[in-house]
């Protein structure tokens, strides 16, 4: 699963994984670099998308096993523009990545941190700014679940009718893009 998040310099990022897999192997990880890519290619408009490990800290060295090994494997790759790790701090900055690969387990959490965020702007009665209205999952509408033979879009159990609306207009995007195609093709060898 992955999401797409507003940064603060009017761009976008996918973050994933969000909760399929939250074990990952670091073959796996580098794995979503090369699905990453060619969705913020196909779905972003995103030419030469930058892709990193979601860590706690940017050196290479940082990190436990799995992501060293996954960094390892995706600075070896010439299938994706891998930059590194990144810091959660920098996930909406627009400046260090557009894809940003971690295990399901992290990226859960910080999705849910997020949607929290949100939620406390909301109750605080906080202007809605652009940036905070594509954090609202109504107007994001779903998850894509990538690397599957078909387009298919998840979404929250409390989605309201604006919610499943552009989870179906997200479906269709993916369906009229052919990034399900795109996909299937990268994986083929």
């Amino acid at each position: 699963m992955s999401t797409v998040a507003p940064t603060v310099t009017g761009g976008k990022v996918l973050l994933l994984d969000v909760g399929l897999n939250v074990d990952c192997k670091p073959e796996v990880l580098a794995q979503y670099g090369i699905i990453g890519s060619i969705y913020a290619q196909a779905m972003l408009g995103i030419r030469n998308p930058r892709v990193a490990v979601l860590n706690i800290g940017e050196e290479e060295t940082k990190g436990n096993a799995q992501s060293k090994a996954a960094y390892e494997l995706m600075k070896e790759s010439e299938e994706f523009n891998f930059v590194g790790n990144v810091e959660g701090s920098h996930l909406f900055s627009g400046q260090v990545a557009d894809v940003i690969v971690c295990d399901g387990f992290v990226g859960n959490t910080l999705l849910k941190t997020v949607e929290g965020l949100f939620r406390i702007n909301k109750a605080l009665k906080i202007p809605e700014t652009p940036f905070w209205r594509d954090m609202n999952y109504e107007y994001v509408g779903g998850t894509p679940v990538l690397g599957v033979n078909a387009p298919v879009v998840i979404g929250h159990g409390c989605s309201s009718a604006l919610a499943i609306k552009n989870m179906i207009l997200t479906t269709e995007r993916c369906a009229q893009t052919g990034v399900t195609a795109k996909l299937q093709n990268a994986f083929k060898n």
